[in-house]
């Protein structure tokens, strides 16, 4: 009973599950593994397992955020992909997933890799993997391993996103043997010269290496991913990326078959990103920057005056969604425009953020005549591929008809309006939290129940 009331008088933990991908692919397409973490907005940190016969490569993170009557919903999806390295059957033990320390099992399953599959039968594409740029390439000069910080961009605008990733090289054909040497402690200093203060970071969230085969060069490399995240810089204050150095544990080989273990230094070449501000404008300063497409969706295009409908204006695209916001609506004697409900999707992967950002407005209309929706609706971006500005506006037409009503009538027909009879709600009688009274007195009676248990176990 006292246990029962416990669990009543507290919160519950946000849910954790794991999900599994499709378990019959392509040769050339992942098998995906996933943890899903509803309504928490904390950033896990998850350590995925390996698992024989399969090359796990890039990971890609999901928030889904929904509003709905003033209450915000988060889904958080963290996906590792697998590839296999030939075809046919791979039976999968049973696996671990930490999530934060915790351990989440996974039960046995068998996977089906086979060529020339349908679309139906594999429809999650591979990410391709970022490209080792020509920097890497002259790092060579340095020797079979090197350590190397990477942007994809040395040019952006304000509030452009650009990715950066921190690896570790090793020629396969290099005659030594190595392993990390203290890491958690290295990377944290490393990180923290890394990341840059006037710039907002978007990163997946894998407490992990990853480690990939690349070439340089016509030379195989082993790339032991450390780190990697996409940037926004937030001023037009160049990023400087200083030169960080690794030490690596490395086993020399004695004349008499002995092994000398010795501590050795790589360090990587300092870099910078170049940011230029953006045109002349009037809003400038306030403009999202990136690569955004509309989508609009309405109730009905036509209806009477005193009633509503639903219109949701959806920015979908390739930039910092979690800074979108809601388009300026212009004030109309025609409608009443009542505040937005938002939600989001925003994908993190590791090279760019992508996602879409909904506004679900609830209008009401006011006075009959034909009304085009983009006279209210405009939403300016930058976007940087073209190097100018440019504006969604939407391409919908609404119709109303009957007889005109002032913006004080209030509408009794289809769905009851949000803020109806706000301005006419009693604020002198004093509010009594029911909840919270409830909440006292079920942890009195635990008290009470306890102190009680331990008597009787004394007596």
């Amino acid at each position: 009973m006292c246990f029962s009331i416990i669990t009543l008088g507290q919160e519950q933990d946000p849910g954790i599950t794991i999900e599994l991908g499709n378990k019959s692919l392509d040769i050339n397409r992942p098998f995906i593994l996933s943890v899903i973490i509803r309504d928490s907005e904390e950033r896990p940190l998850i350590v995925f397992p390996d698992i024989a016969g399969l090359e796990k490569r890039s990971a890609s993170a999901t928030s889904a955020m929904t509003t709905e009557g003033g209450k915000a919903t988060m889904v958080q999806t963290i996906s590792q992909q697998y590839f296999a390295r030939s075809e046919g059957t791979i039976e999968v033990p049973p696996l671990v997933v930490v999530v934060n320390g915790e351990k989440l099992k996974v039960e046995k399953f068998t996977l089906q890799f086979a060529d020339n599959l349908s679309d139906e039968a594999s429809p999650t594409a591979p990410e391709p993997e970022v490209a080792v740029s020509n920097m890497v390439a002259e790092e060579l000069a340095s020797g079979s391993i090197f350590l190397s910080v990477q942007t994809n961009k040395t040019r952006v605008f304000v509030r452009e996103g650009f990715a950066v990733r921190l690896s570790l090289y090793v020629l396969e054909s290099a005659p030594v043997e190595m392993e990390f040497y203290q890491l958690d402690a290295q990377l944290q200093a490393i990180l923290k010269k890394l990341r840059p203060a006037s710039c907002w970071e978007e990163s997946v969230g894998i407490d992990e290496i990853l480690q990939n085969t690349v070439t340089i060069n016509g030379k195989k490399f082993t790339e032991y991913r450390m780190y990697q995240a996409v940037f926004f810089p937030l001023t037009q204050q160049d990023v400087a990326f200083p030169a960080v150095a690794l030490d690596m544990l490395v086993y020399e080989l004695q004349e008499k078959g002995e092994r000398k273990k010795t501590i050795q230094k790589f360090a990587s070449r300092p870099i910078k990103v170049q940011v230029q501000p953006l045109p002349a404008h009037p809003h400038k300063d306030q403009v999202a920057v990136g690569t955004y497409t509309l989508e609009e969706q309405v109730t009905r295009q036509q209806l009477a005056s005193g009633e509503s409908l639903r219109y949701i204006f959806k920015i979908k695209g390739t930039g910092n969604l979690a800074a979108v916001t809601a388009p300026d609506v212009l004030n109309s004697a025609s409608f009443d425009f009542y505040p937005p409900e938002v939600s989001q999707v925003i994908r993190r992967s590791y090279e760019r953020v992508t996602g879409e950002k909904s506004f679900n407005y609830f209008i009401v209309a006011r006075q009959n005549g034909t009304f085009p929706l983009g006279r209210y609706f405009q939403w300016v971006y930058f976007d940087p591929q073209k190097a100018r500005y440019d504006t969604l506006r939407s391409s919908r037409v609404i119709k109303v008809v009957g007889e005109s009503r002032p913006s004080d009538v209030v509408s009794t027909e289809g769905e009851l309006l949000m803020y109806e009879n706000l301005a006419r709600l009693d604020t002198t009688n004093p509010y009594i939290n029911y909840q919270g009274i409830t909440r006292s007195l079920i942890n009195a009676v635990v008290i009470v129940l306890l102190i009680g248990t331990i008597w009787m176990f004394r007596k």
